[in-house]
């Protein structure tokens, strides 16, 4: 016999998050907010160029083109056209294909991977203006930030991964609310989002690459979704909190929820809170390293005198402590590669992950002689802090570091000096000097522009080019 479903009566967060996705302005934004709208739109696309030229995004677009035809929206890094469904998808997939992307502590999530490749996707030859573009963004991540937050930890722990479950939502009002829906039609985007919500962490354990994925369906499922109810397809009412809704499913089961969603004002903009990445590695582990590099930097410390890296967390971060690197995806996940290289090399940029680097037996060796547990006191700071104490056991005596948070954080600030710097190094070397300089003009001009269509147009490779 089949339990009968729990009596759940709305509580009306479904509604009120509606609510403030239809009545977001931009005019009405602090400066604070605007900023970073403008610096993770800037990030992401620079991500997207990068990431939509490798490996898992190219393997993507050829099964993709052998089913389906060419169309005419352009992908960043890429030459082919496709048609929209497929450049969000691709967009996503690249998007978080090299572990550079933004990201949210609170709800250990990546807003941008879903939300800006849907919006750049669904504005192409629409004349739609920066602001809009902008405003519609924030809706996004705000919806990613207050749902996963909502969510943490719990649907973390029960499996899921918080991108591909919670961005298909952040997709879907984004777009819907760049597709000038009311609050009717935004909720029935919202339902249809929830049910194509999904993904799980099992790739901790291997097959890394469908983490990429995770993030072009959120892309997709959250456009999908959106042109699904303007085209008069009805979701289920009060998706999230309803009986077998999006937070019983996801996250907390059929018991009572202790936590409630906030929006602002009630609780500051996610997108203000929102990280930035210097590493091309798993966010929970970069704390860590850079507690490493900086003991490597002050202490001349090589390979040759250490003899053990104890590294003590939180335990989300913890669950990478024994993953391998055997693969590109998987190697980035993985705390004692990444500290390898930290001790090795003391950075860690796309070019570490190379299967020369990855099969190094020194970099092995160094792996060989890392640990890491979870520390309760550490893991009672999580999510407030993503602390770290690394102790370096060396020939001479022991060397402790501990860091609560990782540079790109609101605690540790990357610049807008450093941000413009890793666009062009992302950018430059798939689209060309010049190419990238436009892109990052046209970018920093945003909020002024009448038609962003220009956007993946500068940020796609020319039909003609060598891929």
């Amino acid at each position: 016999m089949v339990d009968a479903a729990p009596t759940i009566p709305p509580t009306g967060e479904t509604r009120a998050l509606l609510s403030f996705v239809a009545g977001l302005s931009w005019h009405d934004l602090d400066d604070e907010v605007r900023h970073a709208a403008c610096r993770h739109l800037l990030d992401t696309v620079g991500v997207m160029v990068a990431g939509c030229a490798g490996d898992v995004a190219a393997r993507l677009d050829g099964v993709l083109a052998a089913v389906r035809p060419a169309g005419a929206v352009p992908v960043p890094g890429r030459t082919r056209r496709v048609d929209a469904l497929d450049a969000a998808h691709l967009g996503g997939t690249g998007a978080h294909g090299i572990e550079l992307d933004d990201g949210y502590r609170q709800g250990s999530v990546h807003p941008g991977v879903a939300v800006v490749p849907a919006l750049l996707v669904h504005a192409h030859g629409r004349q739609v203006s920066g602001v809009r573009l902008l405003e519609a963004l924030v809706a996004g991540y705000e919806t990613v930030t207050a749902v996963a937050r909502t969510c943490h930890p719990d649907l973390r722990q029960r499996g899921f991964h918080p991108t591909g479950c919670v961005g298909p939502l952040g997709a879907a009002m984004a777009v819907g609310r760049l597709a000038g829906l009311d609050e009717a039609g935004l909720g029935h985007a919202l339902g249809l989002a929830a049910s194509g919500a999904g993904g799980l962490f099992a790739f901790l354990g291997g097959g890394g690459d469908v983490k990429r994925l995770h993030a072009g369906h959120a892309a997709r499922e959250g456009l999908i979704a959106t042109l699904l109810a303007a085209g008069g397809v009805g979701g289920p009412p009060d998706v999230l909190e309803a009986a077998d809704g999006f937070f019983q499913a996801f996250a907390f089961g059929r018991d009572a929820r202790a936590r409630r969603l906030t929006l602002p004002p009630a609780a500051p903009f996610g997108i203000t809170d929102c990280y930035i990445k210097p590493y091309a590695c798993c966010r929970h582990i970069q704390p860590a390293v850079e507690a490493l590099m900086g003991l490597v930097a002050e202490h001349g410390l090589n390979a040759d005198i250490v003899e053990a890296i104890e590294v003590e967390t939180y335990a989300i971060a913890a669950k990478h402590g024994d993953t391998g690197w055997s693969d590109f995806a998987s190697a980035q996940l993985s705390f004692p590669f990444i500290m390898a290289l930290g001790l090795a090399r003391g950075a860690i940029t796309l070019s570490d992950f190379t299967p020369e680097v990855r099969q190094s037996p020194a970099l092995a060796a160094i792996g060989a002689r890392v640990s890491v547990r979870v520390d309760p006191d550490l893991d009672r700071l999580y999510p407030d802090f993503r602390p770290a104490r690394v102790t370096v056991r060396t020939l001479g005596g022991t060397l402790v570091r501990e860091a609560k948070e990782a540079l790109g954080s609101r605690l540790v600030p990357f610049d807008d000096a450093g941000l413009h710097g890793k666009f062009s190094s992302l950018v430059a070397p798939v689209l060309g000097t010049e190419a990238a300089e436009r892109l990052l003009v046209e970018l920093l001009a945003v909020e002024e522009s009448a038609d962003v269509s220009s956007l993946l147009e500068l940020a796609a490779l020319p039909a003609d080019a060598v891929q």
